[in-house]
């Protein structure tokens, strides 16, 4: 022995004369960095090594500082499952026109004047998610906490992201237990106030109109919801104007766009990464097999003449069709008709026949001018209206384009409908799991339309990534 450590001569000592066993009690026991090391390999230290493993989860998804409309919006309290409002219409017969009222000459009497009211009904629906976790998932010592909190958490968040949502697109003709959202409200009550920009990028000038439009109608706006890429197009174009009062900081280059101030009121910008360009189909159907409908059937695609058609020079050429089903369970895949040849003044018309298992309406996918089945986006959803249905494309929807909202977002405008808050409800247990629900019933209140604006068709601006 010398000191603390042993040498080869001593283990020969001890009886260990063969070279090969000394060489294996020379070896260094080595941590290694393997993963799934079983644990019984000599030399390794896999078994001592104990995993170190960050105390906190790290979130890939969206955040709560993603739900911007809900947190806005006015909320009023609704005490039925139906809610109803008045709304005052005219103070007169006339309407808008003042020029040839209220004269008349001396010891005659004015004109009588009926005032106009009407009464608005609205349905509450239902919004929710289930939860579960195994009895001994909560058992265990997890790495993140409590199972149950975590996953009411992330329930929490996928609930408000399909409320958010649902506050802008929500349409109860394509999914009768939703409500309806803003852009079914704006294009049902004014459908002047759908402002289409045919596939341009958002303006200053643009906005500056919209912000007109609703001051026309006795309103004044507040907020803009725009999608991240229109947001940033709006930004860029004030970046070589150089019409900042001073830098954000010493060697800062360009500035935040907040809000803009028009001839007729000032709004709050938000982007918002929930209303974005349509997206693709998924090729395996979205949702459980046994509820989602069944793809539909269709017939080719074919292009004729069509009254009202948008179709203009710039669009001339050959476009590839993919059709969808949907209910509120999920989607089917698509299908596939032919490729169809489109010129100006088409309509292009197909028919699709409904597959089955509860379809509620159809999403409708095209391609680019010329381009491959790949490259068909979202462009419009159609409610089911039979068995066996016509569908008529005229190019009012552009795919890959995204819509927008300029709001006069307070009470006199419209509200949320609330007849119960975000709640927890226990459920039975019937296994060895324990399961609850998170609910939350209300709706949307659109009290004046016209003081709303829904943007469709917006494009990005030329260059953009």
């Amino acid at each position: 022995m010398h000191g603390a450590f042993v040498s080869a001569q001593d283990y020969q000592g001890a009886g260990l004369a063969q070279s090969g066993e000394v060489a294996d009690l020379m070896k260094a026991l080595y941590a290694g960095n393997d993963v799934n090391n079983p644990g019984t390999s000599a030399g390794q230290g896999f078994p001592l090594r104990q995993e170190s493993l960050e105390a906190q989860l790290k979130n890939l998804t969206y955040e709560m500082d993603e739900i911007k409309l809900f947190k806005s919006i006015s909320k009023v309290p609704a005490s039925n499952t139906v809610e109803e409002f008045n709304r005052l219409v005219s103070y007169s017969a006339g309407g808008a026109s003042t020029f040839n009222q209220g004269f008349f000459p001396e010891g005659d009497l004015p004109e009588e004047q009926d005032t106009t009211y009407e009464r608005i009904t609205v349905l509450i629906k239902f919004i929710g998610i289930v939860g579960r976790v195994t009895h001994v998932a909560n058992t265990i010592r997890a790495a993140h906490g409590s199972v149950i909190a975590l996953e009411t958490m992330n329930k929490t968040m996928e609930l408000l992201r399909n409320l958010e949502n649902a506050l802008f697109f929500g349409d109860s003709t394509l999914i009768p237990q939703q409500w309806d959202g803003l852009a079914k409200l704006i294009t049902a009550g004014a459908p002047d106030n759908v402002i289409d920009l045919r596939g341009g990028s958002l303006t200053e000038d643009a906005l500056n109109d919209m912000l007109l439009r609703i001051r026309d109608n006795y309103g004044q706006a507040t907020d803009a919801y725009f999608g991240t890429g229109p947001f940033a197009d709006l930004a860029k174009q004030v970046y070589d104007r150089q019409r900042f009062g001073m830098a954000p900081a010493p060697g800062v280059l360009g500035a935040q766009i907040t809000a803009f101030q028009g001839q007729n009121g000032k709004i709050n910008l938000h982007d918002h990464v929930f209303i974005n360009p349509g997206p693709v189909p998924v090729a395996a159907g979205v949702g459980r097999t046994d509820r989602r409908p069944l793809a539909p059937t269709s017939t080719a695609p074919t292009a004729g003449a069509a009254t009202g058609s948008l179709f203009v020079a710039a669009d001339i050429g050959t476009y590839i069709y993919r059709i969808a089903s949907g209910n509120r369970y999920g989607l089917s895949a698509p299908v596939t008709p032919a490729s169809v040849a489109v010129t100006t003044g088409d309509g292009v018309t197909f028919t699709v026949t409904d597959g089955g298992q509860d379809t509620s309406f159809y999403e409708i996918y095209r391609s680019t001018l010329g381009g491959a089945a790949a490259t068909a986006k979202l462009m419009t959803r159609v409610a089911r209206t039979g068995a066996t249905q016509v569908i008529t494309d005229l190019n009012a929807n552009i795919p890959g384009t995204s819509q927008g909202f300029v709001l006069m977002q307070n009470e006199r405008s419209f509200s949320w409908a609330q007849l119960l808050p975000m709640t927890r409800i226990p459920l039975a247990a019937i296994d060895t799991s324990i399961r609850w629900a998170q609910v939350l019933y209300g709706a949307v209140k659109m009290y004046a339309p016209a003081r709303n604006i829904l943007v469709k068709n917006i494009g990005r601006a030329p260059g953009s990534l």
